[in-house]
């Protein structure tokens, strides 16, 4: 009775095992995986890292201060990101972003495709 449980334990192991893709998803980019499937990552909250680049700093009509900018990684995928207030970044540096991704985000007359709304960006290099 002990082999037989023993054996259906390793056999159960070795299928999660085998079933679990090994390096599907290291060979992309966590922002290249959000923009080629946008919908799937839609309402949810996501992390990413990047080199931040065209950041603007603008005010909404109610007067509350606002950071933008588009964030790449090494293969040149980008995403947009806008946060409240003004933060210290600068054209170059790599972040880390946490925040709800929206594959469409509408905003007055304007239409955005692909953005995280920030909770939190922090430096990393």
């Amino acid at each position: 009775m002990y082999k037989k449980v023993l054996v259906l334990i390793l056999t159960a192991g070795l299928h999660f095992q085998s079933s679990t893709p090994i390096n599907a998803d290291e060979q992309e980019s966590e922002i290249e995986r959000i923009v080629s499937n946008p919908l799937y990552y839609h309402g949810k909250e996501v992390v990413v890292e990047g080199e931040v680049e065209k950041i603007k700093y603008t005010t909404s009509t109610s007067g509350n201060p606002y950071t933008l900018f588009k964030l790449h990684d090494d293969e040149e995928n980008s995403i947009g990101v806008y946060t409240k207030g003004r933060i210290p970044i600068s054209k170059g540096v790599k972040v880390k972003v946490m925040g709800k991704f929206n594959k469409e985000k509408r905003y007055a007359i304007f239409k955005f495709k692909n953005v995280i709304k920030a909770k939190e960006v922090e430096k990393t290099g």
